[in-house]
């Protein structure tokens, strides 16, 4: 089984931007912010796309597919 994992907070250290800027952006908790970046949660397809302009990157590349570790 295959999980996703986020590049978001990657890709705004890459960026230049902060945190702050994009919970002013987006009207978000630091919280919901630090959730995108860690994959505990995702911004919606409209957040996704401005996200992705902003940062000057893909939709696809704010997500990577990973294998999942194997719990025997």
């Amino acid at each position: 089984m295959r999980k996703v994992k986020s590049n978001i907070g990657w890709l705004i250290a890459k960026s230049g931007y902060n945190r702050e800027f994009l919970r002013k952006r987006y009207k978000k908790s630091a919280n919901t912010i630090s959730n995108w970046c860690t994959g505990k949660s995702h911004p919606s397809v409209a957040e996704m796309y401005d996200l992705a302009i902003l940062l000057k990157c893909k939709v696809d590349d704010l997500y990577d597919l990973a294998e999942e570790e194997k719990n025997e």
